[in-house]
């Protein structure tokens, strides 16, 4: 309809000019153009029945299909209402294609931690490190010895006690786990 109008002005400008300098070319120009602005009128018509109504009913695909057949006519008429045509056609694609909600990780595979926070800004907290109480070994135990070394003996480490919370970690940590302050 916006180039039906275009077409109707350059007509009628046409033809004024035209009538006033007494040529018969702009008059004819301004005839083609009157005529142009009558099938893009028509075509306006059509385009609303065949898209815009389609698309206020909700079938989007029978839209896109006869927005694709008028953008070749527009194409083959004037450029602007293919331009517009081609705009509608993307949006109703973009419209039709299904939308994927998907989560980034399936359900219970990511864990959440705590942010990390500076050692200045966090609360000294409380021992943790509870020392094992000795237990006496059962009066009916066998009064065997046993030779060599015990499977839970092989992965004790020397400890070290923390200077500041008084808190025993392994020698071969830097830092304190419990107050974060360096072994000196």
């Amino acid at each position: 309809m916006l180039m039906a109008f275009i077409w109707f002005v350059l007509g009628i400008a046409s033809i004024a000019i035209g009538i006033a300098s007494l040529s018969g070319g702009n008059i004819g120009w301004g005839l083609f153009d009157i005529i142009m602005a009558i099938i893009c009128g028509i075509a306006g018509i059509y385009v609303k029945k065949s898209v815009i109504d389609e698309i206020d009913h909700g079938r989007f695909m029978e839209a896109k299909n006869a927005s694709i057949v008028w953008i070749i006519i527009g194409i083959a008429g004037v450029f602007l209402p293919s331009i517009l045509m081609l705009l509608a056609f993307m949006s109703l694609d973009a419209a039709m294609r299904p939308q994927v909600q998907a989560a980034p990780y399936p359900p219970g595979t990511v864990v959440a931690q705590q942010p990390y926070q500076p050692a200045q800004y966090q609360q000294p907290a409380q021992p943790q490190y509870q020392p094992a109480q000795y237990q006496a070994p059962p009066a009916t135990a066998p009064a065997t010895a046993q030779v060599g070394p015990q499977p839970s003996d092989q992965h004790k480490y020397q400890m070290v006690k923390c200077k500041n919370c008084n808190v025993q970690y392994p020698a071969f940590m830097a830092n304190c786990p419990n107050c974060g302050a360096p072994r000196t």
